[in-house]
C-alpha cells in the first residue's frame, strides 16, 4: 500500500511538473491569458489529494475493460457483456477512489455501499437477462452487422467498443472522485452556506437507494412484459404502457440519471469549488443517452412497429415518468 501511494504520488508530481513547464512555455509565446489560466486551474485540480485517485482511475477502468474483453472471448462472444462491463467499471472507479480517500471508514463505506448497490443491481440484471439468457441486442446487431463475416474485425471492433466505453466511464464516474473527497462530518463552526451544502449532500445520498430501486422496478416491469409476450399472454405488437412506463418511454434511464445527479450533489463541497466539475459526469451521461442510446432504441422500435410507435411517442415523454 505504501509503495502504491509513493508510486502514485510520484506520477502525479511528474504530471504537475509537465503542466508547469507547458504553462511557462506558453507564456513565452504570448498565448492568450485565459488559456494559461485554464491550464493553471487544471494543474490545481490534478493536485487534489496528491492526484492519486485520478492518476489510477482511468488505468483501473481500462484494465477492467480488458478483463471483460477476455471474458467476452472465452465465453462465446456475447456482445451484451459490454453493458455488464459498463456498470462494473463504475464500481472499479469507486473502489479506487475509496482506497485513495482520506475520509473516515464509515464515511467511505456508506458511499461505496451506494455505488456497489447501483453497479451490482444493474450489472447483475444485465448479466442474467442479457448474457445468460442469450439475448441478442438489436443495437449491437446494427453496430457489428457489417463485421459478422470477419471474426477478427468483429473482435477488434468489440475491443474498440470496450476501450471507448472505458473513456466514457472515466468521465461519467468523475462525481465519485469528489464524492470520496467530501466528508459527511457536520461542523457547527462553519457558516450557513456550508450547512446548506452539507444538508444537500445528505438529502442526495438518501435519494439514491430509492432511485436505484425505481430503476430496478422499471427494468423488471419491462422484462416481465417481454416474458408475457413470449408466452402469448400479450399480443407481440403491443407496447408497454403500464406502471412506470405509462408516461415514459425510458423510465429506467430517467432514474439512472437521477442516481448520478444525486451522486454529484452529494460530492459538492462548500470548501472545494473544483467539486463543481462533478457535474461533467451526469451531463456526459445524459448526452450519451440522448444522442446515442435512446436514438438507437427508438430507431429500432420505429422500424419494428411503424406508425404505432410514432403515435406512442406522441402520447408519452422520452424520460419523465409523470
Amino acid at each position: 500500500m505504501y509503495f502504491y501511494q509513493f508510486f502514485s504520488i510520484s506520477i502525479q508530481k511528474l504530471i504537475c511538473k509537465l503542466y508547469i513547464n507547458i504553462v511557462k512555455h506558453f507564456r513565452n509565446f504570448n498565448i492568450p491569458i485565459i488559456t494559461i489560466q485554464v491550464m493553471e486551474r487544471i494543474q490545481k485540480i490534478i493536485k487534489l489529494n496528491n492526484g492519486v485517485a485520478l492518476t489510477w482511475g482511468l488505468p483501473a477502468i481500462i484494465l477492467n475493460k480488458i478483463v471483460f474483453f477476455i471474458i467476452y472471448k472465452t465465453t462465446g462472444g456475447h456482445e451484451c457483456i459490454v453493458d455488464v462491463a459498463y456498470s462494473f467499471s463504475h464500481l472499479v472507479a469507486g473502489v479506487v477512489y475509496f482506497i485513495c480517500s482520506d475520509l473516515g471508514n464509515y464515511d467511505r463505506a456508506i458511499k461505496l455501499i451506494l455505488v456497489g448497490m447501483w453497479a451490482l443491481r444493474l450489472g447483475g440484471f444485465l448479466c442474467y437477462t442479457r448474457v445468460l439468457q442469450g439475448y441478442k441486442d438489436p443495437r449491437y446487431d446494427k453496430i457489428f452487422e457489417e463485421y459478422d463475416s470477419n471474426k477478427f474485425k468483429k473482435d477488434l471492433m468489440v475491443f474498440v467498443q470496450f476501450m471507448f466505453q472505458g473513456l466514457i466511464v472515466f468521465v461519467t464516474s468523475l462525481p465519485l472522485f469528489w464524492l470520496f473527497q467530501n466528508s459527511l462530518e457536520w461542523n457547527e463552526k462553519q457558516g450557513d452556506n456550508y450547512h446548506g451544502v452539507k444538508i444537500m449532500n445528505y438529502i442526495a445520498l438518501c435519494i439514491i437507494p430509492f432511485s436505484i430501486f425505481l430503476e430496478g422496478t422499471a427494468d423488471y416491469q419491462l422484462e416481465n412484459y417481454k416474458n408475457l409476450k413470449k408466452t402469448g399472454v400479450i399480443p407481440p405488437e403491443d407496447l408497454l404502457e403500464t406502471g412506470l412506463w405509462k408516461k415514459s418511454r425510458h423510465p429506467n434511464l430517467f432514474f439512472d440519471l437521477v442516481t448520478w445527479f444525486c451522486f454529484t450533489l452529494a460530492a459538492i463541497s462548500a470548501d472545494n469549488l473544483y467539486s463543481l466539475f462533478s457535474f461533467v459526469g451526469p451531463v456526459a451521461l445524459f448526452l450519451v443517452m440522448d444522442l446515442l442510446t435512446t436514438p438507437l432504441t427508438d430507431g429500432y422500435m420505429k422500424k419494428k412497429r411503424g406508425e404505432a410507435y410514432d403515435l406512442y411517442c406522441q402520447r408519452t415523454n422520452k424520460y419523465l415518468p409523470f
